[in-house]
């Protein structure tokens, strides 16, 4: 989570000489602090200098210090980074939701970039870029062994420029010109009705305009007649800022609410955030808030007020356990400093950081943190909760994950592949219907295409069966290895009978949204199969289970 403020300048310099040597800034007062500070920027400088100068090979001196800076900052807490001018989208990402781009998001798959997901209207979809492209060069630089990190500095840029790209699609390499635009990420992704009175909002970020698309979601709702519930959904929300969700807070709780504690290191630094208006939908309004292992930071004290006050519901999972505030700080050149510079604490005073950056540290940089031993804590009614790393819901909701066939589907973007050819080839989409013809088509698209589907069994086998070749062993075991074959390809058939519920589905919401068919319909769709959201539904409905629910045990 991000909160803006920014201090008096500290030059690169001083922070690089400081984090270096792993001095300790203790709190016995400022001179001590200035005195570390002076002693070691000496000690650092004319290393620094007697490396550059004298070291037996020519050294790059700013990938040096960079590196450097890496590998101090990586002695702390894993959200303090180093942000050189060329991340500056990544700031623009966090706080208004917009930067320049292509219109993808890439991530890594066996050691390679791979493109996970195309925004429709921008240039990587219009050209005809795939999800499960393999991205291995742009503008004539080669992408393998690149981090996502690296990648990403080369899609994005100033909008009207121009990019090239070779990916790798199965065997065949495949090249694209491509140009950059503005591109805007909405926060609320959904918003509506999911059944008759019940309000579904979905929430993907809390950027600067957060706040206003909540506004705007829940007039939307109360516009379409008497609200029985919500569901506000931050599933997979990473976080934001942490003025978007303390004033996305405002609009479900009471006027002078505790919100948010956030402190800091020094005793003064302490800071209270508290409801400052009446909110839109009253505690008569059930409110049900869906949270998983993705929702993180700025998800988690939304999350986590509302739980602590006794204000709705958590349905899903436990959240990921950031429990850290950064600001940005200005440094020279253009470069900035990520810096974690406080913590923050839900109304009843969890702290619910879930990585023990303190007993993880080798360097042994940090004094002890009792923060790290809480115990339990009581909501404003009085129901016991814990601070365990995370937030854990009030009903826990396991879902199952994605067998291997399924994560292959998506991997290799099969749905949507299958999508544009059916749309192509029926362009009616007033008479599509989904049904068994249509699902049998897929399974024969997906075996005449290049999609190869292998287990890991199949995987493992293989190597087991190369290993039985070179090594000469008996006909005997050889026949063995034939025979585990042919029991893996039939227990590998058993998948894809056991996950047509799941593709018929999958397959269509992709063609629906190929024919542009509205969300609403979409969503509705997705919803009758979302065990989470259907359970959030079914709490709503029953005020009897939701009031006791909100009540001590």
């Amino acid at each position: 989570m991000i909160k803006f403020r920014y201090f008096h300048k500290l030059s690169l310099i001083v922070l690089i000489f400081i984090a270096f040597t792993g001095a300790s800034l203790p709190g016995g007062g400022d001179d001590d602090v200035y005195t570390q500070i002076n002693r070691n920027m000496d000690v650092f400088g004319k290393l620094y200098k007697e490396i550059m100068l004298d070291y037996v090979d020519e050294i790059d001196g700013d990938k040096f210090m960079k590196a450097g800076i890496e590998g101090m900052l990586g002695t702390l807490d894993p959200y303090t980074n180093f942000l050189d001018e060329s991340r500056k989208d990544e700031i623009d990402l966090i706080t208004t939701g917009k930067y320049g781009g292509v219109g993808i998001t890439v991530g890594m798959k066996d050691s390679m970039i791979v493109v996970t997901d195309i925004l429709e209207g921008y240039s990587a979809q219009k050209e005809g870029l795939r999800r499960g492209d393999k991205i291995i060069e742009i503008d004539g630089t080669s992408m393998l062994g690149k981090k996502v990190g690296d990648v990403r500095t080369y899609t994005r840029g100033e909008p009207g420029t121009q990019m090239k790209m070779k990916v790798l699609r199965g065997e065949k390499e495949v090249d694209f010109n491509l140009t950059r635009q503005e591109i805007q990420l909405k926060n609320v992704s959904y918003k509506g009705t999911i059944e008759d009175g019940i309000g579904y909002i979905k929430l993907d970020r809390f950027s600067r305009y957060a706040e206003n698309e909540i506004v705007d979601a829940i007039t939307e709702i109360k516009a379409k007649g008497d609200v029985k519930g919500v569901v506000l959904d931050l599933r997979g929300n990473p976080g934001g800022l942490l003025d978007a969700a303390i004033g996305i807070l405002n609009k479900f709780t009471n006027k002078g609410d505790l919100l948010l504690t956030t402190k800091g290191r020094k005793l003064d630094s302490e800071r209270k955030y508290f409801a400052t208006e009446n909110p839109m939908l009253g505690n008569d309004v059930p409110l049900v808030v869906l949270i998983d292992e993705g929702s993180a930071s700025a998800s988690e004290i939304v999350a986590g007020a509302i739980q602590d006050l006794d204000r709705g519901v958590l349905v899903g999972t436990k959240s990921f356990g950031k429990g850290l505030v950064q600001v940005f700080q200005p440094l020279s050149f253009g470069n900035q400093l990520k810096i974690t510079n406080q913590k923050y604490f839900t109304p009843s005073g969890r702290w619910i950081q879930a990585k023990n950056y303190f007993k993880e540290n080798k360097y042994g940089v940090f004094k002890p943190n009792p923060y790290f031993n809480q115990k339990e804590f009581k909501t404003l009614g009085g129901r016991i909760v814990f601070a365990e790393g995370g937030i854990t819901p009030d009903q826990v909701i396991d879902v199952i994950k994605d067998n291997e066939l399924l994560e292959a589907l998506n991997y290799e973007d099969m749905y949507y592949r299958f999508a544009v050819k059916y749309t192509e080839e029926n362009p009616d989409g007033n008479s599509f219907v989904m049904n068994d013809n249509v699902l049998n088509m897929f399974l024969e698209f997906i075996s005449t295409t290049e999609f190869a589907f292998n287990t890991s069994a199949e995987l493992e086998l293989a190597q087991l069966k190369k290993n039985a070749d070179e090594k000469m062993y008996s006909e005997k075991v050889k026949s063995y290895i034939g025979l585990l074959e042919g029991e893996l390809k039939a227990e590998k058939f058993k998948d894809f009978e056991s996950s047509k519920p799941v593709i018929r589905q999958k397959l269509e919401i992709e063609i629906l949204r190929k024919y542009n068919k509205p969300e609403k319909m979409i969503v509705e769709l997705s919803a009758k199969d979302d065990q989470q959201l259907q359970e959030a539904i079914r709490i709503i409905k029953d005020k009897g289970l939701y009031n006791s629910m909100l009540q001590p045990k």
